[in-house]
């Protein structure tokens, strides 16, 4: 059981002392009262004391003799380390050459001390319950920041489920209302509604997937999408292409990044691939700070470009392009290019 040392500089410390003379028990005794030290030592001698005393009680510090009848400290040692590793263990000792201190430091003790040399003692003790005491403090504050982690990780889950729950009967009901409308023009519109609402969800679900919060996987993002709507269109065979570079970006960005491209990519398949098959091309990188969306063909008609084109002039799309300070252009010389999305992004992978 790990055990940390009191803290409180009030209160008469606890030391559990392995020593067989009981002379040189009273000496250790006597040094640390003159030093004003409010000290109880509870003396040890045999393997079997020293182990009961550390696992039965709570105590400030252990001293220890190095060579004793049938014992020796450096097996106290071990014992301390595996049953209180964090009470500073000193040895106190008359014979204790360099190799073994070195061994002792080596093993986890805290100091040591020569018995012709006592008046070192205090300061010593003194130093190992001050360094005790800010390990316990640092243990206690890691501890804290754990469960204050754990209780946000706890939290942020249970949003994430929340919000897919929303997300998922917002899409139901919305389907609902697809299937009983009678106008075909209001099962178009929620039809778009509900491609927009699965392009947020599927952005929800790539940043809350146990990467954390910080970062939006929009690479893998563009892709799945591309490939989600390509396999959706019906009577047109759509081969997705891709020249993607893993671009990760702010969690802020999400959301309308998401929406922009799922503008883009369903307006290209309703009006430039409309009644002919063809490659869907997607460019996505990152270069000096901008994002670059592309979808291209081997050829687009210009009347597919203008279609294209007049199709994305809405109020949607204007409004996320001014949101994400995106440029988008629609080249008129280049008939391989349909659109060209540039942005300024902070890659943050």
């Amino acid at each position: 059981m790990d055990r940390a040392p009191a803290t409180s500089s009030d209160r008469v410390l606890r030391i559990l002392l392995l020593e067989d003379s009981a002379l040189d028990a009273e000496l250790v005794t006597e040094v640390l009262r003159d030093a004003d030290l409010r000290v109880t030592l509870e003396r040890v001698v045999s393997a079997g004391e020293f182990t009961d005393a550390v696992r039965g009680e709570p105590w400030d510090l252990i001293l220890a003799d190095y060579l004793l009848p049938a014992f020796n400290g450096l097996n106290a040692l071990d014992i301390a380390r595996e049953f209180a590793p964090a009470i500073p263990f000193v040895f106190v000792s008359g014979a204790l050459g360099e190799e073994v201190a070195v061994e002792a430091l080596k093993r986890g003790a805290t100091d040591y001390v020569l018995k012709d040399k006592l008046d070192r003692l205090p300061p010593i003790v003194l130093r190992a319950l001050a360094e005790a005491r800010e390990r316990n403090e640092k243990r206690r504050a890691q501890e804290a920041l754990e469960t204050s982690l754990d209780e946000r990780t706890a939290l942020l889950h249970e949003l994430d489920h929340r919000v897919k729950n929303n997300l998922q009967l917002l899409l139901s009901l919305i389907a609902i209302e697809a299937r009983q409308a009678q106008d075909e023009q209001v099962r178009k519109v929620l039809g778009r509604m509900k491609e927009r609402m699965q392009a947020l969800a599927a952005a929800h679900r790539d940043l809350y997937d146990g990467q954390g919060t910080m970062r939006f996987d929009a690479s893998r993002f563009a892709r799945g999408l591309c490939e989600e709507l390509a396999a959706s269109v019906q009577g047109v065979r759509i081969t997705p292409e891709f020249e993607i570079e893993k671009v990760e970006v702010e969690a802020a960005k999400a959301a309308p990044m998401a929406l922009l491209f799922n503008e883009i990519v369903v307006n290209a398949l309703t009006h430039a691939y409309k009644d002919r098959h063809g490659k869907l091309k997607l460019a996505f990188r990152l270069r000096d700070g901008a994002l670059l969306f592309q979808i291209s063909d081997d050829a687009f008609s210009v009347e597919e470009k203008r279609a294209a084109q007049d199709g994305a002039s809405g109020t949607i799309l204007k409004a996320l392009s001014r949101q994400l300070d995106a440029d988008v252009d629609w080249p008129q010389d280049d008939p391989a290019i349909l659109v060209r999305v540039v942005m300024p992004v902070q890659d943050v992978s």
